[in-house]
């Protein structure tokens, strides 16, 4: 029997699953005897994937995931770049819908409970993104502490990859935080990845 082998393009929700998985593996390669979660629940910490460290007893490694749909310039419509005058008016609004977009994502990323926090994006958009960090940092106010960057570059039917760009500095965590989350889920929940010894 053969089959005809259709192209479809994949939905946004299969893209994004495909993104958490790269960056599991990244963080599977990355760190010691890792436990992985992937999305645990944004009651315990708003991340796409959590990696916690030394099997299960180290750091927290949180991630958030970003694809285009929350950083192209111009959702889906490109516009006429011979008409200079209507590129350029589409493109300040752009730039200031993305600039405000980035901040929501940037307060939300460098707010989560973990030692090591990241932000994944596709590596078409780092330049634009890191341009724009640039204005309010990837280090927190107080200092101690520094967002990673991930890329994730897909590549059609072929697996996505995930690269650590800019490496994280270790971020002060509340106690009362991380001991929710270690009582909460980390000691209730089996991890979607683990290293067996």
């Amino acid at each position: 029997m053969t089959v005809k082998e259709e192209t479809r393009e994949l939905t946004l929700r299969q893209r994004e699953g495909r993104a958490i998985n790269a960056v599991a593996e990244l963080l599977r390669r990355k760190l010691s005897v890792p436990n992985i979660y992937l999305e645990p629940p944004s009651s315990v910490i708003k991340a796409d994937v959590l990696a916690v460290d030394r099997g299960g007893a180290g750091d927290l490694h949180a991630v958030e995931i970003k694809l285009e749909r929350d950083l192209n310039p111009f959702e889906g419509k490109q516009p006429n770049r011979s008409n200079s005058t209507e590129y350029n008016e589409i493109y300040k609004k752009f730039y200031a819908k993305f600039s405000e977009k980035l901040k929501g994502i940037h307060l939300q990323v460098m707010s989560m409970p973990a030692h090591y926090r990241y932000l994944a994006i596709p590596t078409k958009s780092l330049d634009l993104a890191i341009g724009e960090l640039g204005h309010f940092g990837l280090f927190p106010e107080d200092g101690i502490g520094r967002l990673g960057i991930i890329t994730v570059t897909e590549k059609g039917k072929e697996p996505p990859t995930a690269e650590l760009v800019i490496a994280p500095e270790r971020f002060r965590v509340d106690p009362a935080k991380l001991k929710t989350i270690e009582i909460r889920f980390l000691a209730t929940s089996r991890p979607d990845i683990e290293v067996r010894i």
